[in-house]
């Protein structure tokens, strides 16, 4: 296994690990701050005070965190004047990582099969080959084997 093969993996246990951890951490429905805020006990003044930011200052980061608009560096202002840190990341929809690959693969399988296809039968060779599905799926492993650099092309 080639050394940029072993890191892929390494990447993918490390997305699939945060993945299945991150099922149970859906965001609150009042977003992360106030919850904690509420967890510690602690107010917006005392809070506005921490960070020598106004009330409304808080209000508004409170308002921006549930619209999606807060800043990471702000967010982490903020976890840190209560006691906290901020954890993020990416991870899959559904599923393990390896399968947006393998959908990947099989897209890029299928357009190059179904060209190959149009041809033959335009030569009229299409007699005896097996089945779209079939190729796809051993086309897909290839793909993935070589690692091309069009990859996501």
């Amino acid at each position: 296994m080639s050394v940029s093969r072993a890191k892929q993996r390494q990447a993918q246990d490390r997305i699939n690990q945060a993945a299945s951890l991150a099922k149970s951490l859906a965001k609150p429905f009042g977003g992360w701050i106030a919850t904690f805020q509420e967890a510690i006990g602690m107010n917006a003044p005392a809070l506005a005070e921490r960070l020598d930011v106004s009330r409304n200052t808080i209000y508004a980061s409170i308002k921006n965190e549930q619209a999606g608009t807060i800043s990471l560096n702000q967010l982490e202002k903020i976890a840190e004047a209560m006691g906290g840190r901020v954890v993020y990341g990416i991870v899959p929809r559904e599923g393990p990582v390896e399968e947006i690959v393998l959908a990947q693969a099989r897209a890029k399988a299928r357009r190059i099969i179904q060209r190959t296809r149009a041809h033959m039968a335009l030569e009229e060779q299409s007699e005896g080959l097996r089945s779209e599905a079939e190729m796809v799926e051993e086309l897909a492993a290839d793909i993935i084997r070589e690692g091309r650099r069009d990859f996501w092309q």
